[in-house]
């Protein structure tokens, strides 16, 4: 892809090209650049989900999305089950990103699925001896926390379907068109079996970020209760702000305004 620029009044930053990092469409909060959030989709999403996101963020933060391979505007390439390659992709991707931030705040975001590669990512960055950026986790139990989840992988593609409009993962009219779900299916069981890597046997949780973290879900959300969303601090060291708001596993939709507000706050604490 082209070059990003993120400007303000005082400065351009351009960031180096990336098939990973796309611009999330909307005006971006006026006032000079305090922090740059890159967001990280659910299993099944794309960049694009987080469209929504633009008008609610603070002064002076700019947010781009990641686009996994498989998805949104890269869906001719194959989606990848590789966890350790998308993680070293990434680090590598957000490695160039920091260096052009010249000091600025870099903010990782991610919704379920999102949150377990932001976490992950920001401990790879803090392995190669970078600052670790920020985090802004939503709607995830931690990996040590996830023994006993369903394992949505092992359905075939009548009940996985089933079960994805149950959850609300994808809208039914989706789910029901042949075509659609033939394209969406492949694709999400992919992501699927890079969340069943976390907490497993083969890969513990052992990675502890040092950075401030903002750890946030639904209080009626039923694959994160609130007590996964404290068990965070585990693997956190450093000021953590657990919040749990009104809402399902898609609490942010009717409440970004409060997002927006818990973003601020991590962006501005020293």
């Amino acid at each position: 892809m082209d070059h990003l620029r993120l400007s303000d009044d005082s400065a351009v930053v351009d960031l180096p090209p990336s098939r990973w990092l796309r611009e999330c469409a909307g005006t971006p909060a006026p006032g000079p650049l305090r922090a740059l959030l890159v967001l990280l989709p659910h299993a099944g999403g794309a960049a694009y989900t987080y469209r929504s996101w633009v008008p609610a963020l603070p002064e002076g933060v700019t947010a781009l999305a990641v686009e996994y391979p498989g998805h949104g505007t890269r869906m001719r390439e194959s989606p990848s089950a590789d966890l350790d390659g998308v993680v070293t992709e990434l680090a590598d991707v957000l490695t160039g990103v920091q260096d052009a931030l010249d000091g600025r705040r870099l903010v990782l975001g991610g919704h379920s699925l999102g949150a377990l590669l932001a976490h992950e990512v920001a401990g790879a960055l803090q392995d190669r001896g970078r600052p670790a950026p920020d985090l802004f986790l939503s709607a995830a139990p931690p990996p040590h926390r996830r023994a006993g989840l369903p394992d949505l992988t092992r359905l075939d593609d009548d009940a996985l379907a089933e079960a994805l409009g149950d959850r609300g993962d994808l809208p039914r009219e989706i789910l029901a068109d042949v075509e659609a779900r033939a394209l969406y299916l492949p694709m999400i069981r992919h992501d699927l079996v890079l969340a069943r890597r976390y907490g497993s046997d083969t890969r513990p949780a052992t990675t502890v970020v040092r950075t401030r973290a903002v750890v946030v879900g639904g209080a009626q959300d039923d694959r994160c209760p609130t007590g996964d969303l404290a068990a965070w601090t585990d693997l956190i060291d450093g000021p953590t702000q657990v919040t749990v708001l009104p809402g399902g596993h898609f609490y942010y939709r009717d409440q970004l305004d409060v997002v927006g507000r818990l973003i601020d706050g991590l962006v501005t604490a020293p």
